[in-house]
């Protein structure tokens, strides 16, 4: 039985790759495509489909990295009221953290090492990783040490809890969830004032986790 079932892994292994490299080379081909102005233009406007589009935009983004996440945050603040927006937002930052992470899970630490030699800059940040697995994502993405979805794919090949790594990734990419959202939702409403309120919690945000992720570096050290 096992047997049979290595062949099988290793076909189904070389399909999802195929199916992979098709997307990649879809969305290269039409990275073109991918502006506010034509997302918006394919989006439903019933808000449960323009949510389920989104997702699935937040899932492609995080398969092929060729169009930036704020894009799809904009697009958030262009089709919601701020609050549900960034909810929105905050939902397509956890589907496209999970997708790397999960794939990378599957491989393990041969691909963690790989990484590693690739991205020297991780190693300075492995002491972090050992003493507060929440810490190091939070850092990992606020400093932009790394790609986003190379990050959430490094943090699924060293077998990180789900738990800090989701958290953590909602954590350190919050200011640029809140800028770009509100700067989407200002596009449809020309009030400077929800933009301002976000400017400032982004502001505050940031400045408390760069103090909690400082009080933690300080008291391992």
């Amino acid at each position: 039985m096992h047997e049979r079932g290595d062949p099988l892994q290793r076909t189904l292994r070389i399909l999802a790759a195929a199916v992979w490299a098709a997307i990649v080379l879809w969305a290269v081909l039409h990275r073109q495509d991918f502006t506010l102005e034509r997302i918006l233009h394919y989006t439903p406007e019933s808000p449960p489909l323009a949510f389920a589009a989104l997702m699935l935009l937040f899932a492609l983004k995080s398969l092929t990295v060729v169009f930036y996440t704020g894009l799809l945050y904009a697009a958030a603040g262009v089709l919601f009221p701020l609050p549900a927006a960034l909810l929105v937002s905050l939902c397509g930052t956890l589907v496209a953290s999970a997708i790397p992470y999960l794939l990378a899970g599957r491989i393990g630490a041969r691909r963690a090492d790989e990484l590693r030699e690739r991205y020297p800059k991780l190693k300075a940040f492995e002491r972090i990783r050992s003493s507060s697995p929440l810490a190091f994502v939070v850092v990992l993405r606020c400093v932009n040490v790394i790609n986003f979805d190379v990050g959430s794919m490094f943090c699924g090949a060293v077998r990180m809890a789900p738990a800090p790594f989701l958290l953590g990734s909602a954590l350190g990419k919050l200011t640029d969830l809140i800028l770009w959202t509100a700067a989407g939702t200002t596009l449809s409403d020309p009030s400077p004032v929800p933009f301002a309120i976000a400017y400032a919690a982004d502001l505050l945000i940031a400045l408390c986790v760069t103090a909690v992720v400082l009080r933690r570096s300080r008291q391992d050290a």
